[in-house]
């Protein structure tokens, strides 16, 4: 089986990464190269512009937290993901986006639904829009929730069920 390139974008907190197990129980057996992306327009100063590949500011907004989540998901499903990593995509525009998406071979983009995504910095966008626009196979998923053990109410104590028996 083929690996899949996955792209599920982030604002680099904990509950957008509940997308990642949903995506793996949505899709059990199939393996992952996924990349966490936070959107961001370009300045329209061109000394910002000319140091973009140097950039490194806004790393400082992932936190050691998300990292170390990051580090248990990949570990604990170990089988289905073959690589995580965290990217920026500098850029508004369609044509853009398809070639970041083109270059990176993405096969399709899986996002969490209704989740309201922060803005880390005044040039932070939510991706809506520009994944709609982009015609990418888009996977909406309900966050995923842990399942937490049921609590069973015994009908009787044992010392009722001792009585019992004599």
């Amino acid at each position: 089986m083929k690996t899949k390139n996955i792209l599920i974008p982030t604002d680099f907190s904990l509950d957008s990464l509940k997308a990642i197990p949903a995506l793996l129980q949505q899709q059990p057996g199939q393996k992952f190269n996924i990349t966490l992306v936070n959107f961001l327009g370009l300045s329209d100063s061109i000394s910002e512009l000319l140091m973009l590949s140097r950039r490194s500011r806004e790393y400082e907004y992932v936190t050691q937290e998300f990292l170390n989540e990051c580090t248990r998901l990949s570990r604990e499903y170990s089988a289905q993901i073959e690589h995580l990593t965290t990217e920026f995509f500098y850029g508004n525009t369609v044509a853009v986006f398809k070639n970041y998406l083109e270059a990176r071979e993405i096969n399709q983009v899986a996002r969490l639904k209704d989740h309201a995504y922060a803005k880390l910095t005044p040039l932070s966008y939510e991706p809506g829009t520009l994944l709609e626009r982009s015609k990418c196979q888009v996977i909406n998923l309900n966050p995923y929730v842990k399942p937490q053990p049921v609590k069973v109410k015994a009908l009787h104590t044992e010392d009722e069920l001792e009585l019992q028996q004599v």
